[in-house]
Formats: C-alpha cells, sequence, structure tokens
C-alpha cells in the first residue's frame, strides 16, 4: 500500500508540475490498478482522478505551466520554431493561454514539408510513424522510446478504468499495420492482462471468421471481446455480415472502437445490431497523440485538457471560432507526453461545431470541454462530410461502405444494384441540403472523383487469395 501511494504521489507530481513522468511510477500504477480490479472486480474509489482533474482552476492553473514548459521546449530544441520565434521577434517566456494566438498555427503543409525541422535537438527518436489518412502524402512522426511507454502506459490506465477491458478479454486491431495505434494498443492491452490479436485491415469476410471462431486458450474468453477499427471498415464489415448471413449470436463481441473517420448515429445501429456489442466513437490522430477524444451519449466530443491545449479556430480565419460555429480542432500536445515531434498549434483540419452559447452538457464527462462530434471535411457548397453520411447511410438499401463525390452542388453516389425508388427516397431525404442534385452510379470507377476510405487499405491475406 505504501509503494502504491509513493507510486500516486510521483504520478500526481509529473502532472501538476508538467514535468516528465517517471516510467517506473507510471508502469507500476498499471500494474497496481490490474492487480486491484482481479482482486475485487472494481478500479476502486477517486480513480478517475488519475486520469484527469475536474477542478476548473486547478486545470487553469497547470494549462499555464505545461503550455510554459512545452513553448520554452519547441523554442529552444526544435529548429523550425527555434528560427520562427527569432525571425518573428516573439519572446517564448510571454506565451501564456491568453496570448498563444501570437503563435503562428502550424499546418499539416509545414510538418510534410519539413518534418526532421520540428525533432528537438534532444530527441532520441526510436519509432517513425507515417499517418495513414485519404489525403493524399503521409505525414511523418517520430516518437522516442519514453513516448511510446509512455502513451502504452497511460492508455492501459484508461483502458482499465474507463474502457472497462479485463484480463481475461481479447481484444483485436483491424487497423492498418501502419498506424502508430498498432504499436500503442498492443501495448497497452497486453499491460492489463487481456491478450492482443492483429488482424489488420484485411478482406472482411475473413475478418468475420476469425471474429468468430473459438479461441480454446486458458484464462481467456472464447471469442474476441474488443475490436478496434475505423469507421468505414466497420461499414464494410457490416455489409458482409449482412451478405454472408452472420447473426449477432454468432460473435461474442462486447465493445467496438471506432475512429478515424465520421461514424453516424445509422451505421453505429446497423453495427450494434450486426454485432450486439457497444459501439465507442473516438478521436485521435498520430500528429497530436497521446490527445484525443470521446463522444458522449449525448452526442458532444469531450476533449480532456491534460495532456495538450485545444483550440476550436475559424478553419479560414484561423481565430476563435464563435459559439455554435464550424471551427478545425487545433493542439499544442504538452511536451510531459512529447518529446521528440514538437508542435506548437497544430492544425488538424478535423472540423467540429462549437457548443452554442449557454449550451452545457450534462453527462457524466461535463466537466470536461465539448464541442460537436467531428464533422469531417467541408465542400465548397457547405455540406460536411457527416452530412453527406448521415443522408447516404439512413438509406439501407445503398451498399457500404458508402462512396460518393461531390461536384458543381452534384452528389454523385455509388448504388450498387438497381432500386427504382431509392432517387426519390434520397431526394425527399435531402430536402434543404445546399444541393443541385443526385446522380446515382454503379461503381466506385463512375465517380467523377476518387473516393479514397481508410477501409481501402486492405492487406493481403491468403485466406481470401491475392
Amino acid at each position: 500500500m505504501f509503494g502504491t501511494a509513493v507510486r500516486q504521489l510521483g504520478y500526481a507530481w509529473s502532472m501538476m508540475s508538467g514535468r516528465r513522468f517517471r516510467l517506473r511510477d507510471v508502469n507500476a500504477l498499471v500494474d497496481d490498478m490490474r492487480e486491484t480490479l482481479e482482486t475485487f472486480g472494481s478500479p476502486g474509489e477517486g480513480a478517475d482522478d488519475m486520469l484527469a482533474g475536474n477542478d476548473p482552476e486547478l486545470q487553469e492553473d497547470l494549462t499555464r505551466r505545461r503550455l510554459r514548459l512545452t513553448v520554452r521546449h519547441a523554442a529552444a530544441e526544435s529548429p523550425y520554431y527555434r528560427h520562427w520565434f527569432a525571425a518573428n521577434g516573439v519572446d517564448p517566456a510571454s506565451i501564456t493561454p491568453g496570448t498563444l494566438s501570437s503563435i503562428a498555427p502550424t499546418t499539416k503543409a509545414d510538418l510534410r514539408g519539413r518534418p526532421a525541422a520540428f525533432v528537438s535537438d534532444r530527441a532520441k527518436p526510436a519509432v517513425l510513424a507515417h499517418t495513414t489518412g485519404t489525403t493524399g502524402t503521409p505525414t511523418l512522426v517520430w516518437f522516442s522510446a519514453y513516448e511510446i511507454e509512455l502513451m502504452s502506459s497511460l492508455s492501459a490506465l484508461a483502458l482499465m478504468m474507463a474502457g472497462n477491458l479485463r484480463s481475461d478479454d481479447v481484444w483485436a486491431n483491424a487497423i492498418s499495420s501502419r498506424s502508430i495505434a498498432q504499436i500503442l494498443t498492443e501495448r497497452a492491452v497486453t499491460r492489463t492482462g487481456a491478450a492482443f490479436a492483429h488482424l489488420g485491415a484485411i478482406d472482411p469476410a475473413a475478418t468475420l471468421d476469425r471474429l468468430a471462431t473459438p479461441l480454446h486458450v486458458p484464462g481467456k474468453r472464447a471469442q474476441i471481446t474488443h475490436l478496434n477499427l475505423t469507421a468505414s471498415y466497420l461499414a464494410a464489415l457490416v455489409q458482409e455480415a449482412d451478405r454472408g448471413g452472420w447473426k449477432a449470436g454468432d460473435f461474442a463481441l462486447t465493445t467496438i472502437w471506432s475512429g478515424g473517420e465520421v461514424l453516424t448515429d445509422a451505421l453505429r445501429e446497423r453495427a450494434e445490431q450486426a454485432f450486439g456489442a457497444e459501439i465507442h466513437d473516438g478521436y485521435s490522430m498520430t500528429e497530436i497523440a497521446p490527445v484525443s477524444g470521446r463522444v458522449c451519449p449525448d452526442g458532444h466530443l469531450h476533449l480532456p485538457p491534460d495532456q495538450g491545449l485545444i483550440e476550436i479556430l475559424d478553419p479560414v480565419t484561423l481565430a476563435p471560432a464563435a459559439p455554435g460555429e464550424i471551427g478545425t480542432i487545433v493542439v499544442t500536445p504538452y511536451s510531459t507526453f512529447r518529446d521528440t515531434t514538437l508542435l506548437l498549434r497544430y492544425v488538424t483540419g478535423d472540423l467540429v461545431r462549437t457548443l452554442p452559447e449557454g449550451e452545457t452538457p450534462s453527462c457524466a464527462l461535463a466537466a470536461l470541454p465539448a464541442a460537436s462530434r467531428v464533422l469531417g471535411r467541408v465542400s465548397p457548397g457547405g455540406l460536411t462530410t457527416r452530412d453527406v453520411l448521415d443522408l447516404l447511410q439512413a438509406e439501407h438499401a445503398l451498399p457500404l461502405p458508402t462512396r460518393y463525390a461531390l461536384e458543381g452542388g452534384l452528389l454523385y453516389v455509388v448504388a450498387g444494384k438497381h432500386d427504382p425508388g431509392l432517387l426519390g427516397r434520397l431526394e425527399e431525404r435531402a430536402h434543404g441540403l445546399p444541393l443541385t442534385g443526385i446522380v446515382l452510379v454503379e461503381t466506385a470507377e463512375d465517380l467523377p472523383a476518387p473516393c479514397r476510405l481508410r477501409a481501402d487499405l486492405l492487406e493481403l491475406s491468403f485466406e481470401r487469395g491475392l
């Protein structure tokens, strides 16, 4: 008990001061939590305080401290920011949450153009991660062994305390092997005592076979219980389950974690029916790790403030987005957690809508900052990715994953087999949206522009041929 208390004090000191964690303390806390769960079945009273505090004044003070250290490290150690501060005559010591806007936001183009310029002079790079987005050239982000170990251990704590992951569960990743999440999740899951299965993003039919196949291993559930994937790959699994006649009773899934793409209510409901599992919607990306968000039952994206400073800025002017308006998520990961690729005010490009003035969440995560769920990108006509997917995925006759293209006010949709009433139903649902028309096409090759999805990042498997 005394050892646990000392480790908790060391953890709290790092969280309060913004200094580096002692990895042995964090790792030992993971072991303590695992032992507690295996002995008593629950984390115990006050365990959530280890992940994030709820006191606004305390959070404000912690934000000032963490930001001051982060800016100091970036200005002193990163070639990009060292040059920027010198060229613009900005004193790093003058930066506070209130004056942070005096630092120019960092764009994806900045990072893609000179990835090494953002790496700290004092860094010990160990892992090079390539982003797996669908918008073009991958972005390169370096991580140290310290960052990998710390993020994995903190994720393990979160999975046990908030994710209800237990040592007899079996977690499967059905994401691209190039994702940094593959490394972090495997380490985090196995630290909890649960088993980890690397499925990869393979043919959906093969994935369903593996999810349904009994494991027959001691101390673990009979089948895979947790599944981590992207929204478009989840859609592909739902489509394949319907095509192959699979039922929820064929699987033992309790929880599915979806991220990386827009998850609609319609897809979530269909997936819950297909697999009999609870679907969790989250937000994260390689560049801003370990900063991440969770979607509450009320449909708000909550972004905890303890691992990075988060701004919601107008996507054009990069001024603070007004209440109820669309803005892009901008993140400054704190140097407590990041010591290699250092980023200040990184523009993610992911859009959300700020909460209307006076709207206050009432869910269990209400103490954490909140916005709408991620909207994706926005078209010149003002349609967001979520607008289009909400429209199309509510129509069960359309094949999954949903493929479409917008061009000149026209929405081109891959419809597959002929359905004489489909166009009329879509046009009726689209009433009020800024569209000049809907055009149904048979295949993705018939679209006027490519529709790239993470579900397309398939890896070859001998199960289904090459």
